[in-house]
């Protein structure tokens, strides 16, 4: 397979929120991707919320231990809808030696390159390598609420990215109680909520499935409060849920328990849909 090709962030000049926004150097135009598509609450959302948390700390250790199994030393790593590049930050601070390259469609970011998530071609220029890894974590909720879509984009990624890469995808399940489908929780940041077999549904099109786990435990009790009628951000419920997301469950000795949870109980089949997220370890399938 050819190198991929990309437009580098440093390279480009991108139309955000129907303004132009010309980056430090001129040259080519990114890919734009349809302003009407692209999120402002969760760019800012990402851009404002502190990213060391307890269900991070167990998501990128469990992202970490697929890859030292893996065995690639200094694998080069493709971040699908990296946002602020929380990845490259974790996986660096626990110890993990790789290249890294992050493409998202919000230049706010400042992704290594800008790419329309829901057209998701080889992007225009030049990778500096072939991507041993490619991950999308937490990443297709927020593309679109259309199942057929998710499929058509799945079945373009997987199209591209190389016969030999591992895919990591993770998606919510217990998060904001998404598998639940609530009618009165339903969040701007997530145009789509699936159940675990659902999700598996839609990856089968273009992936090949090789392991799954259930991903953060002790994460999910802070949304628990968020299963009443009564909810809201504003109300003594919503208090209740930040004070136990941001401060109860963000005690340091949690952080090494969940992630024994996760490793225990999230490989077992009846307990992955009760975890946080579910992480997907695939292979991109490819047409007969």
């Amino acid at each position: 397979m050819e190198n991929l090709q990309i437009t580098t962030a440093s390279d480009v000049s991108v139309i955000v929120n129907g303004s132009p926004v010309q980056a430090p150097s001129t040259g080519k135009v990114a890919r734009q991707a349809p302003a009407a598509e692209r999120s402002v609450y969760l760019s800012e959302r990402l851009l404002q919320t502190p990213d060391r948390n307890l269900f991070n700390h167990v998501k990128f250790h469990l992202v970490k231990q697929v890859l030292d199994r893996i065995g690639i030393d200094n694998p080069a790593i493709l971040d699908v809808g990296c946002g602020t590049q929380v990845a490259r930050r974790y996986l660096t601070e626990i110890g993990l030696q790789f290249r890294y390259f992050g493409i998202d469609y919000e230049p706010d970011f400042k992704p290594d390159a800008l790419v329309d998530l829901l057209n998701p071609a080889p992007p225009a220029g030049r990778m500096p390598w072939q991507p041993d890894v490619v991950m999308m974590l937490d990443v297709l909720e927020h593309l679109t609420e259309d199942r057929d879509e998710l499929v058509r984009i799945l079945d373009q990624l997987s199209s591209w990215i190389p016969d030999t890469a591992t895919v990591i995808v993770t998606l919510p399940q217990m998060y904001r109680l998404d598998r639940f489908k609530l009618p009165h929780l339903h969040y701007a940041e997530h145009k789509i909520r699936l159940r675990r077999e659902e999700w598996m549904d839609i990856l089968g099109n273009g992936f090949e499935l090789q392991f799954t786990q259930g991903l953060g435990y002790l994460s999910v009790i802070p949304y628990l409060p968020m299963a009443s009628r009564r909810y809201h951000p504003e109300n003594r419920l919503g208090s209740l849920f930040n004070h136990l997301r941001s401060r109860t469950f963000e005690w340091g000795p949690l952080k090494p328990a969940d992630l024994l949870l996760s490793n225990s109980l999230g490989r077992l089949p009846f307990c992955k849909g009760a975890a946080n997220d579910v992480l997907y370890v695939l292979k991109p399938r490819r047409s007969s």
